[in-house]
């Protein structure tokens, strides 16, 4: 990506024409003059860029745009395409470019914008290294706009490394800013304060607390214009149990997330939770089928971590039937997500799983195999109870010894937590 000034976007026109500075100026313009336009040392006058746009034979307007609107359009023209295949690059490419010109704002702005895509993508070891990049940034251009984008930006990043509460503390903070934001951040942009803050109580499971918060999700509800986010509202007031017409509910968001798959397969895992939590074991298992079928599976890996948890919801809740069916799935995409945790824990479901259907040897071999990786992280807690379904398997396959072993081992664990 090459953006240029208005003085180096003259000097290419004029080489790639093969024109003297000399014969470009005329008699109109002293050489001077042109050299240091060229040079970038003086802004050019409005009659010069238009007597030179017609003697190079390109646009006065394009011609006439600096260094800082090129970038803004840049910017611009990446949000809308945080998805496409060269995104990264082009991105990385604009950053360099602030960077060179001495651009803080702007490269403030980009590395934001690209942190916005790292989390959207799910690229957490890339997000850890370009949040201290915008620290690096943003401490030099410290001012109550960029107060604000930093803080939200954290706020955004530590809610997907999901750690809630940190996320909390910059969103208190801002909270207790709320009316005293400046006039020109926007009111829609004000209330995505309140808004991640209702989705990190969701999370830490402390509903009460987030319903202290629905006046500003209905507020939202009304001033933004993005199905999106009208849908992930709606989501939102689902999941702190402000409505019991969860049908209705689901409708809606099926409805205003059509044209967002991944986000209406994530909106459908999360409802089927809260109807699993209801009792509504018809509706979980149909929400579940539903984001099954949404969600392709080449996004499955970017998305594992929701359905373990969908899937952990299943089995311990003793939905054994309707976990088989989706539990290779999840085995193959937590694969190729390539973390570890991850195919730890789906090894571990898939084990259960078996174990359930009397299949035990090779419910004991992937059992183990999840162990194995489990302990390289010493999880105690976890450890024990391991240790204990794999001492039942060993005891439904009549290896006694083995199972008294394991009994043993997770007994002990237990008492030391």
């Amino acid at each position: 990506m090459e953006i240029l000034s208005t003085g180096e976007k003259i000097r290419r026109a004029r080489v790639k024409k093969g024109m003297t500075l000399k014969a470009l100026c005329g008699s109109e313009i002293s050489v001077s003059k042109m050299s240091t336009i060229e040079n970038d040392k003086v802004q050019a006058e409005d009659w010069i860029l238009e007597l030179v746009a017609k003697r190079l034979g390109i646009e006065k307007e394009s011609l006439k745009k600096d260094i800082v609107e090129e970038v803004a359009e840049e910017l611009e023209k990446l949000a809308g395409n945080m998805f496409s295949k060269n995104y990264e690059q082009d991105i990385r490419s604009l950053i360099e470019v602030t960077e060179e010109n001495h651009m803080i704002f702007q490269a403030f702005q980009a590395r934001i914008q690209l942190i916005d895509h790292f989390i959207e993508k799910n690229k957490l070891d890339e997000l850890n290294l370009e949040i201290s990049q915008l620290y690096k940034t943003y401490i030099n251009i410290v001012n109550v706009e960029t107060q604000y984008l930093y803080c939200i930006t954290m706020a955004r990043y530590l809610y997907a490394m999901k750690e809630y509460e940190n996320a909390l503390v910059f969103l208190n903070y801002l909270m207790s800013h709320f009316y005293t934001l400046p006039d020109h951040i926007e009111k829609e942009k004000r209330l995505m304060i309140p808004y991640y803050t209702v989705s990190c109580l969701v999370h830490m499971e402390e509903q009460e607390e987030a319903r202290k918060f629905v006046p500003y999700l209905n507020e939202l509800l009304e001033v933004t214009k993005s199905d999106s986010l009208k849908g992930q509202i709606h989501l939102k007031l689902c999941m702190v149990e402000v409505t019991e017409d969860l049908e209705s509910c689901s409708l809606k968001i099926q409805k205003l997330l059509k044209d967002f798959p991944e986000m209406l397969a994530k909106a459908k895992y999360y409802m089927a939770m809260r109807l699993l939590k209801m009792g509504d074991d018809l509706g979980a298992y149909r929400e579940m089928e539903e984001a099954a079928k949404v969600l392709p599976p080449e996004k499955l890996a970017n998305n594992i971590e929701l359905v373990l948890n969908a899937m952990e919801r299943f089995v311990e809740n003793g939905h054994h039937q309707e976990a088989g069916k989706y539990i290779d799935l999840v085995v193959n995409a937590a694969i190729e997500n390539q973390n570890p945790q991850c195919v730890e824990k789906a090894y571990y479901f898939k084990g259960c799983l078996l174990a359930e259907s009397g299949n035990f040897p090779m419910a004991e071999t992937y059992l183990s195999v999840s162990l194995d990786m489990l302990l390289k992280r010493g999880r105690t807690k976890e450890l024990a109870k391991r240790y204990r379904d794999l001492a039942e398997v060993y005891y439904k396959m009549e290896k006694k010894e083995d199972a008294i072993r394991y009994f043993a081992l997770s007994i002990q664990l237990e008492g030391h937590i």
